[in-house]
């Protein structure tokens, strides 16, 4: 079987079986808490933009018609994910572990989060 035949059967199962499902982009929940001791909850969605480079919307909730309150762009790098939000007002960086995410903020405020994969049910 030559090169041709392997990657378009792979293409096919990723496609039609859902093997190759993005490991970061989606809809995601989470909490956290800031550095002077305030909670807060949020939704987010990470749209990927090619070659490992993601767009993370931090909205108050999923279906929401407001403005994102951060806009967070990097790059994925294995599991970790540093980034810059808000035109470079905040930096950052996280984990990824499956369906979930641990990051933190610097910048006029720092703190802590974790959010979650929404899972659709079928």
């Amino acid at each position: 079987m030559n090169r041709f035949n392997v990657l378009l059967m792979l293409l096919c199962t990723c496609l039609f079986l859902g093997g190759c499902a993005d490991p970061f982009a989606g809809d995601w929940q989470g909490s956290g808490i800031d550095s002077k001791g305030n909670e807060f909850t949020f939704a987010a969605k990470v749209i990927e933009q090619g070659n490992h480079q993601y767009r993370m919307l931090v909205l108050d909730s999923l279906d929401t018609e407001n403005e994102p309150m951060h806009v967070m762009d990097g790059v994925l790098k294995g599991n970790r994910f540093p980034y810059t939000a808000d035109e470079g007002t905040y930096t950052g960086g996280g984990t990824l572990d499956g369906d979930t995410f641990e990051g933190y903020y610097k910048g006029p405020v720092d703190g802590t989060f974790k959010m979650k994969r929404v899972v659709e049910k079928e």
